[in-house]
């Protein structure tokens, strides 16, 4: 049983790794078709989805001014400068995922998959445990009737 928790331990942050690694490699290909872009605010954010604040920002690049709708913190007032990513075409993207949220997200996923591993280790444990002692308690009982009335004629003897 400690063996298979110590292997459902290794598997679940060896699964913890591979998704911190793939995810950080996903960001990675993600901020590489990005910019980054310090813009100003013009307008009071408004909520555009939960958890969401959403403002009028604009930009001066190269290319000329820019304005558009991009996610901004939720403290951002008229006039703040802002950091938001934008693509090619100069759209506001969502930002590439940071490192401690991909380790937070792997994190999660090995802790679910060693507590899952270990309630179906514990699970078949009892189950093995249980199924040992009802053997245990037949063979007895298949033992004791082929005894017992022997030891009766034994007892009684005297």
């Amino acid at each position: 049983m400690a063996l298979s928790v110590v292997v459902a331990a290794a598997l679940s942050a060896l699964l913890g790794l591979h998704l911190y690694v793939a995810d950080r490699a996903s960001a990675l290909r993600q901020a590489e078709q990005l910019h980054r872009v310090v813009a100003v605010a013009v307008a009071p954010p408004f909520a555009a989805d939960r958890g969401v604040r959403t403002a009028t920002v604009d930009w001066t690049d190269a290319a000329g001014k820019h304005t558009a709708q991009a996610t901004v913190p939720d403290s951002t007032g008229p006039g703040d400068h802002v950091v938001i990513w934008a693509d090619r075409n100069d759209v506001p993207q969502a930002a590439p995922r940071a490192a401690a949220e991909s380790a937070g997200t792997a994190v999660s996923y090995a802790v679910a998959a060693f507590a899952g591993a270990a309630t179906l280790l514990a699970g078949g444990h009892a189950w093995a445990r249980h199924t040992l002692n009802k053997r245990v308690d037949r063979s007895w009982e298949e033992e004791w009737a082929l005894v017992e009335p022997k030891w009766n004629r034994w007892n009684h003897r005297g």
